[in-house]
């Protein structure tokens, strides 16, 4: 068995591409709906209302006492980062941050144990005549050791 394959599915990006998927459903073409992009600093707004991108931004696990196999709850976080042209009008970045928190609060994500529940919104940045405003949810899945290295799970 070779250490040095990585598996070719990934449960972090399979539960970010179900919320992708969640949002590019309700808003159909009224938004972009995208991964956040690798290369944030090049980052250019095309679709004239905005843009929701998702993006896995951590994962908190409860601390391990046990001395026998690893199984514990992983709460991912993961955060929509809204992109608009206005702050107030009906496609503005305020209005776009509750719209956020229908669309997504208590759905479930694929491979997810938890729905996703609203933790925090917060003011990004305003850069180049974009606001950037971001909303952070949290799920759970269950992460359980492998013994070596996973093979296409």
């Amino acid at each position: 068995m070779s250490h040095s394959s990585i598996p070719p599915h990934s449960l972090t990006c399979d539960v970010s591409q179900s919320i992708v998927e969640q949002l590019q459903d309700i808003v159909d073409t009224t938004l972009a709906v995208e991964f956040y992009p690798e290369k944030p600093a090049t980052y250019r707004l095309n679709h004239a209302n905005g843009a929701l991108l998702v993006n896995y931004a951590r994962s908190n696990y409860p601390k391990h006492n046990e001395t026998g196999a690893v199984i514990r709850p992983r709460t991912m976080i993961l955060t929509v980062t809204i992109v608009s042209r206005g702050l107030y009008d009906r496609y503005g970045a305020v209005p776009l941050v509750d719209w956020v928190l229908a669309m997504l609060s208590g759905f479930t994500p694929e491979h997810a144990d938890k729905p996703l529940a609203p933790i925090k919104d917060y003011f990004v940045q305003h850069q180049s005549g974009l606001w950037f405003y971001g909303v952070d949810f949290e799920t759970e899945v269950v992460h359980v050791q492998s013994l070596g290295v996973p093979q296409g799970f």
